[in-house]
């Protein structure tokens, strides 16, 4: 696991309370861009790990969120996936907390600079925080960071074609539907479609008034 002194700054850096101010576009420019009404998007620390272990050691929960193996990960197993995928260079996990109480994780992955490009994905650790606008809020955070502070073109995330949830997360967020890959995971001893969804920076910037 990185240490928050590895990290680029904008993760370490202590920030001002948020301040918007609307651009003629009409984007809001963010100066505390991880920093929400209502959530904050950190470096993963060891409490946060804690928090979601028992989402990932539950094959219920997990069932559409990993588009890989459906297994129930020990958290010896879970801290050694997150120091994967958390690598500080091409991919970011950041804990999503709600009055200093882990609520989920939010991901930037597969970063490409050069071309402009990253997948993103969010869980929340249960179900007490789903349907009260957590996820929306954490995911226009980290778009905001990705177009504003990245610089990047586009943002993309795969869904299981299954998941309602999130289908309806990422169409209220401006993705647009670009593709289907066809019974690209298994479960429950069949295949399920994953939907490919992208948004544009100019289209997120449509967006960005809220």
């Amino acid at each position: 696991m990185i240490n928050e002194g590895d990290l680029v700054p904008w993760l370490t850096e202590r920030k001002p309370a948020m301040d918007r101010q609307e651009d003629k576009g009409g984007f809001l420019h963010i100066k505390s861009p991880l920093k929400g009404n209502r959530l904050l998007l950190a470096p993963l620390a060891p409490r946060d790990i804690e928090a979601v272990a028992p989402f990932f050691a539950d094959t219920e929960v997990l069932y559409y969120y990993l588009p890989d193996l459906l297994l129930p990960r020990t958290p010896a197993q879970l801290q050694a996936m997150l120091d994967e995928w958390n690598d500080g260079t091409r991919n970011f996990v950041l804990a999503c907390r709600y009055e200093k109480e882990t609520i989920g994780l939010v991901t930037l992955s597969d970063l490409d600079t050069v071309m402009g490009n990253g997948e993103t994905g969010i869980m929340l650790a249960g179900r007490a925080w789903q349907g009260r606008g957590f996820a929306t809020e954490a995911m226009q955070l980290m778009l905001g960071y990705a177009f504003c502070e990245l610089g990047l073109h586009r943002v993309y995330a795969r869904v299981a074609a299954e998941n309602t949830p999130s289908l309806n997360l990422f169409r209220r967020l401006g993705f647009q539907e670009e593709g289907r890959l066809r019974e690209a995971m298994r479960r429950g001893g069949r295949f399920v479609d994953l939907i490919l969804f992208g948004l544009l920076e100019y289209e997120f910037r449509k967006t960005g008034k809220s």
